[in-house]
């Protein structure tokens, strides 16, 4: 995978129109619906922290104060869309999310084929509010950097997927969202709680060679039993 657009972060955060702060209003809006009681406990605990916006595109340079004194960590804007999985989660190590500029438009409000905004901001921001989540998101981008073959980045990019992603966790014996692109997608949350899913326990070297699935819905999710359990596989990697 490429990037769309040249690689580079931003001095700034760009302003919003009115049609994307209503477009940003209307997907919380729906998301936030299909959370209640589906998402992991951690999301709502880290959502209340960060009291982020769902009227307008939020202040991002608010919300960086916010996260510098919860945990350390920014947010940087780029103008890419598209990113290889190795060089996001590298890009990890310096303690910044690097979120797009790019919004999807209200014809794909369904569903955008790219990574937009709403992916980042409302998937993944609220977790870095987390003092675990944001340290083993740090540590993933350490072990990423540190990697050397192919063959290793490709079984830290497939952990990634499927804990940070598109992974499931158990919360008082019920099975709960974790991942952000189930965070941001109505569909995608909807199917990965289904029938239609098979649900296996997360076992590092079965998700290493489970290929990720970016362009069709998936039909095996992983279920972690606490997110102590995805910072133990990654400590081994950073040993």
């Amino acid at each position: 995978m490429k990037n769309i657009k040249d690689d580079k972060e931003k001095t700034g955060f760009r302003k919003f129109s009115d049609e994307e702060n209503e477009i940003w209003r209307a997907l919380c809006e729906r998301q936030l619906k299909n959370l209640k009681g589906r998402a992991s406990k951690v999301r709502q605990e880290c959502w209340d922290k960060l009291e982020m916006n769902t009227d307008k595109m939020p202040d991002f340079e608010e919300l960086n104060r916010r996260l510098k004194k919860l945990t350390d960590w920014e947010v940087v804007m780029t103008n890419i869309v598209y990113e290889d999985s190795a060089a996001w989660i590298g890009s990890l190590h310096d303690k910044k999310l690097r979120i797009t500029d790019y919004l999807r438009s209200k014809d794909e409000m369904e569903y955008t084929p790219l990574p937009d905004l709403f992916h980042d901001v409302f998937g993944h921001v609220p977790f870095l509010a987390s003092p675990q989540y944001a340290r083993i998101a740090h540590k993933f981008g350490r072990a990423m950097v540190k990697a050397k073959t192919k063959e290793e980045k490709k079984i830290i990019s497939n952990n990634w997927w499927y804990s940070f992603e598109f992974g499931l966790i158990r919360e008082n014996g019920e099975i709960k969202a974790l991942g952000t692109g189930l965070m941001s997608s109505a569909s995608e949350l909807q199917n990965a709680l289904s029938d239609k899913v098979e649900k296996l326990p997360y076992d590092s070297e079965t998700v290493s060679k489970t290929p990720e699935s970016p362009d069709k819905m998936h039909t095996k999710l992983f279920v972690l039993e606490s997110l102590d359990q995805i910072e133990a596989i990654v400590d081994t990697w950073l040993k």
